[in-house]
């Protein structure tokens, strides 16, 4: 059978970006960790920081969760909420504030307020290279694309510029904003005829900045982007997120055979239920994980996808031990993904 773009669906996890220099979520805790201990500007944090990152540990344990990974994006998250203090909706109940976070958090919680601004710098600083040179593996979507010559979705959970960079050197990429004033709108997606890929940055991107209540594009690396945590929460309700959602869930359960994950970690829930309801509602539809295994057991691995998945049938996974660079260069090419098309009917693959 023969490939066509509708058949293929991208979705990109931190490991997709990691051999073009960006740090995945773990390895940005570990370098806190060292700045909170070594450098000057951060070491008046360090004991409230480490109050944060114990306190989220608690609570992954109260609820037998104690393998649950600490990360910068669930330190974000709960930076945010106690932000709010008593706007936050679970206020009402909670009564009053924990006394040694008071007292950490500082007057009018200037300390978390300043810590959340340092990581968020420190974010950009990680995820806007300055040189992409080592992203170059990126071109083999531009090869892809000539072989396939039909458009082709990509979505992302990264911040990063890797893809639009690379890619978008010589293929038209289609991010949802107009030339004119850059300021996104679906009909950019809707209407557009010569994109050969869509771009959907389900978290952000570190070029995006809100005026005037409307997302725009800049042409540099914003000092406050528009990044999303715990979009579990506003997925439901606020655009480009719920678009992009719905966007991904409609292309599992329409044209898509195939999709293929690089450098996910299955960490969010609700691309983990899309992902769940189109696998176990289409026997033809494949998922081709591609991560480095590093020793561990192929069939352990499988089995933890299949479980946040809550997948049936093990036979649609497929696992790909490489990194993304040596699976961008070494293996994917349209004769790859036509050996892994399958017919509804569950058909093994050859």
């Amino acid at each position: 059978m023969e490939i066509k773009g509708e058949y293929l669906l991208f979705l990109l996890g931190a490991g997709a970006s990691v051999d073009a220099g960006i740090p995945i979520s773990n390895q940005m805790v570990s370098k806190i960790e060292t700045l909170v201990i070594a450098n000057e500007d951060w070491k008046p944090y360090k004991e409230l920081y480490y109050y944060l990152k114990s306190s989220i540990n608690y609570s992954d344990g109260i609820l037998g969760k104690f393998n649950e990974p600490f990360n910068v994006e669930r330190l974000l998250i709960v930076i945010t909420e106690i932000e709010k203090r008593e706007s936050n909706i679970m206020y009402p109940f909670i009564g009053t504030w924990n006394i040694r976070l008071l007292d950490l958090a500082g007057n009018n919680f200037e300390n978390l307020k300043n810590l959340h601004k340092l990581i968020r710098k420190q974010l950009n600083e990680w995820v806007g290279l300055r040189s992409y040179d080592k992203a170059t593996y990126f071109e083999s979507f531009s090869s892809l694309s000539t072989d396939i010559a039909t458009l082709m979705k990509v979505f992302t959970l990264n911040y990063d510029m890797c893809f639009e960079n690379i890619v978008g050197k010589d293929k038209v990429i289609e991010l949802g904003f107009t030339k004119e004033a850059n300021e996104w709108h679906q009909s950019n997606f809707e209407n557009n005829s010569g994109a050969h890929y869509h771009l959907f940055k389900l978290h952000g991107s570190i070029d995006w900045y809100i005026e005037n209540d409307k997302l725009h594009k800049s042409d540099k690396i914003e000092a406050n982007p528009e990044l999303i945590f715990g979009i579990q929460h506003k997925m439901t309700s606020v655009d480009p997120y719920f678009y992009y959602s719905s966007v991904l869930r409609n292309s599992c359960f329409a044209d898509a055979k195939i999709i293929t994950v690089i450098g996910y970690s299955y960490a969010d829930e609700y691309v983990n239920v899309i992902l769940s309801q189109a696998l176990n509602s289409k026997s033809e539809l494949r998922l081709i994980n591609v991560a480095p295994l590093f020793g561990r057991d192929l069939e352990a691995e499988k089995d933890i996808i299949c479980a946040n998945l809550n997948l049936r049938n093990k036979n649609q996974l497929v696992y790909v031990d490489k990194t993304a660079k040596e699976f961008l260069t070494g293996v994917m090419n349209k004769e790859f993904f036509e050996r892994n098309l399958a017919e509804p009917e569950d058909v093994p693959f050859s």
